[in-house]
């Protein structure tokens, strides 16, 4: 299968062969406390189950590898939403710690949701972030969102009460940044037949319901 690239990173087609390495990336321990649809806790068989689920299920889903090894770094996906009057994505991503604070996450982020705009005819994306977790909202900002809404009192973790932000950037918003934006080849591949991370039965007409780990 073709896989993406960026300038340091491959992204590429979710396999069962890859569920190893991602019960490791959702079992570390500065990783879980960021997950926000689990608790910190062991991880069992039924969530390999469901990890495995959530990404068949995803619209784009991807294994980010760094390219000059092929290292295993992490994941990220789009999972899209009908909302009767228009598309939403929502986007996830997650990566090992070792690659925290190298640009790498602002990268793959980067390219994921300009292409995810380009072809699947999104109106917005949209996605959850944990309060605490401000390297992530840095990388968010950087690229667009804006924070439009607060869960309070979301967790309680490490003694004290963590939030939840919803941070969302709209189509038009993506679309005056976009002469600002780098973006590869791949997408006019793309444009001429399914790209083989995409789910194959995402169609322009066809509609995906699914949350995070549902």
């Amino acid at each position: 299968m073709a896989s993406l690239t960026t300038e340091r990173l491959l992204l590429c087609p979710y396999t069962k062969a890859d569920l190893d390495d991602l019960m490791s990336l959702c079992s570390d321990p500065l990783v879980q406390p960021l997950v926000i649809h689990d608790d910190v806790a062991p991880r069992s068989p039924k969530f390999r189950d469901r990890l495995h689920r959530s990404m068949e299920r995803a619209a784009f889903a991807v294994i980010i590898r760094l390219r000059s090894t092929g290292e295993f770094m992490g994941q990220a996906m789009i999972t899209v939403t009908d909302t009767k009057e228009f598309l939403e994505g929502s986007f996830a991503i997650c990566l090992l710690p070792r690659f925290w604070n190298n640009g790498y996450g602002t990268e793959a982020t980067h390219y994921m949701i300009d292409y995810s705009f380009r072809w699947f005819d999104l109106r917005r994306i949209s996605l959850m972030v944990l309060s605490s977790n401000l390297r992530a909202i840095t990388v968010y900002q950087k690229i667009g969102f804006r924070i439009e809404g607060r869960k309070w009192r979301f967790r309680w973790m490490s003694g004290r009460w963590d939030d939840i932000f919803l941070m969302c950037m709209p189509y038009e918003e993506w679309a005056a940044r976009e002469s600002q934006w780098t973006f590869g080849t791949d997408a006019i591949y793309h444009h001429i037949r399914p790209c083989s991370l995409c789910s194959p039965v995402f169609q322009p007409d066809y509609y995906l319901h699914s949350d995070y780990f549902q």
